[in-house]
């Protein structure tokens, strides 16, 4: 178990160590896991395959909250299809009607735990948030950001936070940067190499696709050594959105699939 106060997690290839199989209680099917993060108190990250014919499409709820964020295949959840890059959660004890996938499914999943569902009703949640198709929300350029990097916001977290996307094409940092929360990050497309300041020095990790670092918060990072000699597109979730300014909206970067 990993303490996430204390130390980044640095998992540069989920599929590099063995995968474990996970149980869902009365969700049928059992998806390959792989751990990327966890602490004492529940919460954890995991990157999951589930086979075709997983899930239930019975009404429930979760004893967690989840989220989950498709990296490919195809899920229903609570009535709603959910593709490529398309983001859903569901706050513990809210109904959801079914989540299911019929053809199978690569996923992260963001969940409280301990994790079940539970057949029944559930409670209504009028705060629910609606699912977020990555592809339909516009690309944006961070005040201060390099010109050849470009940022998309989709949702909140309901672990607190937010979700955005942010690709980049041959870029490198040009300074150092602090964050008052911490941050996960997986890279969705291309290769990220990601430097943090300790005491020692600089450190410096090459993360491949499907690539995973957890940084807590008050760890210097960026400088020349962060960044992409090619494309990336990542997958970040932290404690508060980046800025918007919306100067550069679009298809950015066409580089990417």
């Amino acid at each position: 178990m990993v303490d996430r106060r204390f130390q980044p997690v640095t998992v540069p290839e989920p599929r590099s160590f063995p995968s474990r199989p996970m149980t869902i209680h009365e969700l049928e099917g059992r998806p390959d896991a792989w751990i990327l993060s966890r602490d004492g108190s529940g919460p954890s990250t995991r990157l999951i395959e589930v086979p075709p014919g997983w899930g239930t499409p019975l009404r429930g709820s979760f004893t967690g909250d989840v989220e989950l964020f498709v990296i490919s295949g195809r899920v229903e959840a609570d009535g709603h299809v959910l593709g490529v890059h398309a983001l859903w959660g569901a706050r513990a004890g809210t109904g959801v009607s079914g989540l299911r996938s019929a053809e199978g499914a690569t996923l992260l999943l963001f969940s409280g735990a301990p994790l079940r569902f539970m057949p029944g009703e559930g409670a209504e949640d009028p705060r629910r948030p609606d699912p977020v198709v990555a592809d339909e929300r516009e690309w944006t350029r961070m005040p201060g950001a390099p010109p050849n990097s470009r940022q998309r916001e989709l949702a909140p977290s309901l672990r607190g936070g937010a979700y955005w996307q942010t690709a980049a094409i041959d870029l490198n940092l040009d300074r150092w940067y602090v964050d008052d929360e911490p941050t996960e990050v997986f890279v969705l497309e291309g290769s990220w190499q990601q430097a943090t300041r300790g005491k020692q020095g600089p450190e410096v990790v090459e993360f491949p696709r499907e690539g995973y670092f957890y940084r807590p918060a008050g760890v210097w990072h960026g400088g020349a050594l962060t960044g992409t000699s090619t494309v990336a597109l990542l997958l970040i979730r932290a404690g508060a959105a980046p800025s918007r300014h919306a100067d550069a909206p679009g298809g950015y970067p066409a580089g990417l699939r």
